[in-house]
This record gives C-alpha cells, sequence and structure tokens, in this order.
C-alpha cells in the first residue's frame, strides 16, 4: 500500500534529481544548459560554458523562448577541458585555461557528486513510499542530509567560479567580452532548495501513518483464534489495520 506521508519527499527528492542531472549534463550535451554565457560587446554569442565542456556559437533557433543552438560547435565533453584563446584575442592560453579548468572541472566534480547522492536518496524516497515503508524514510531523511548538502556547496562553488571567470574574462578582453550567469546556476540554486525542503518532509514524514503488513493480535481467553468480543458481545477481530 502506498504511503501518503512519503509521497512529499519523494516527490521533491525526484524534482532535485532531475534538475541536478540537468546541470551536469549541460553544455556541450545539453547546449541550451550553460552555467556561463559570454557575449561581444554587439551582444552576440561568443561562447556557452557548462559543466562538461563549452559551446561556440553556430545556428540558433528559438523554440517557446527557449534558444536551442543544434549547429552550434562544441567539442566532445569531457573534465577538464580547454578552450582556445584566440576567442578572445588573445595570443596565449594561460588566463582562460586557468579559468575553465579552476570553474568548470571544480563544477563538474560537485554537480556530479550532488546528483548521485540525490539518486540514492530518490532510490529510498521511491521504496519508502511504494512500499510503505517508516525504515527506508528513514534512510531517506539521513542520505538527503548529505546530498542536501554537497548540493548546497556546488550551487555557491558554481555561482562563485562563474562571477570570477566573469570577471576575469572582462580583464582579459578589456571589457570586449562580457559574460553573464547561466540558466544551470539558478537550476543548481532549485535543486539545492528541493533537497531542503525533501529533509524537512521526510523528517515529518517518519513519523506518519505506515501500513503494517502484520498487525499485532490480542486474544481473549477461551478464544483461540484471536477474537474478541465487541460492545455488543459478538466477536470481532483483534487484528489492527492501517492506521
Amino acid at each position: 500500500m502506498l504511503a501518503r506521508a512519503a509521497f512529499p519527499s519523494f516527490f521533491f527528492t525526484l524534482g532535485a534529481f532531475i534538475l541536478l542531472l540537468l546541470v551536469t549534463l549541460s553544455a556541450p550535451v545539453i547546449k541550451s544548459i550553460e552555467l556561463l554565457h559570454v557575449e561581444d560587446s554587439n551582444g552576440a554569442t561568443v561562447a556557452n560554458f557548462g559543466v562538461l565542456g563549452v559551446c561556440y556559437p553556430g545556428g540558433v533557433a528559438k523554440i517557446l523562448g527557449i534558444t536551442i543552438s543544434d549547429d552550434a560547435l562544441c567539442p566532445p565533453a569531457h573534465v577538464g577541458y580547454e578552450i582556445n584563446s584566440t576567442l578572445f584575442g588573445q595570443n596565449t592560453n594561460s588566463h582562460v585555461e586557468t579559468i575553465a579548468t579552476k570553474s568548470l572541472t571544480g563544477s563538474l566534480i560537485l554537480n556530479t557528486i550532488a546528483a548521485g547522492v540525490a539518486g540514492v536518496s530518490l532510490f529510498f524516497a521511491f521504496f519508502a513510499w511504494f512500499c510503505s515503508s517508516r525504515f527506508m524514510e528513514i534512510f531517506t531523511f539521513l542520505t538527503l542530509l548529505v546530498s542536501s548538502v554537497v548540493a548546497w556547496v556546488a550551487f555557491w562553488l558554481d555561482i562563485g567560479l562563474a562571477l570570477v571567470a566573469r570577471h576575469m574574462i572582462g580583464d582579459v578582453t578589456n571589457k570586449a567580452f562580457t559574460g553573464h550567469l547561466g540558466n544551470g546556476i539558478w537550476m543548481a540554486l532549485a535543486g539545492a532548495l528541493s533537497l531542503s525542503f525533501a529533509i524537512c518532509l521526510a523528517g515529518c514524514g517518519s513519523f506518519g501513518r505506515y501500513s503494517e503488513r502484520y498487525a499485532s493480535r490480542e486474544i481473549v481467553p477461551g478464544n483461540e483464534k484471536g477474537y474478541r468480543r465487541g460492545w455488543l458481545g459478538r466477536g470481532t477481530p483483534a487484528y489492527r489495520g492501517t492506521y
């Protein structure tokens, strides 16, 4: 029997897991999700930085207000990617490589860990709801504590390093290019908030009502089948149902 007390924590954990997974699979895997969006002085897109790589401008189309860059040049996704400094009008790669390595590699590690731990929490939350298990709900609460901490650290690192990268890009290009926080930052924030709500809901859900497959029964003397007398003197089952 499904446990209504465990469903709210499952719902918010599911939403957080999806959001954190999308952040991890940002550009170049999902081109419309980025941590940092860089434009030139004319407002044209220069690059979109994600967790696994960077996408350069290509053909751009909009569907329901969402920018889809299917023709954008996106190198293969990998950890610690580098970008060509000539994109920013520089002859060396030192400044830009430092930005890419410190910002995006750090974000990759923490966002991936946050999504993974949230997936573990989702596993326990699902079975706590589906199997109506108070034991699973307690495990959900404990794993949510860890995943929430990791998600918040990942978010603050994402936004902090994106701001540093934006400032350094402006300095390196003499303000010719400007950086803007991408939608992946706010998705990471939403994921961390969802996990925080899920912690509160899992804690409350641990004290909620759960069904018991086998309930205790009271044996009335002279009645070996486990029936007890009701107020009218008729035998009523002593089994305790779902409460």
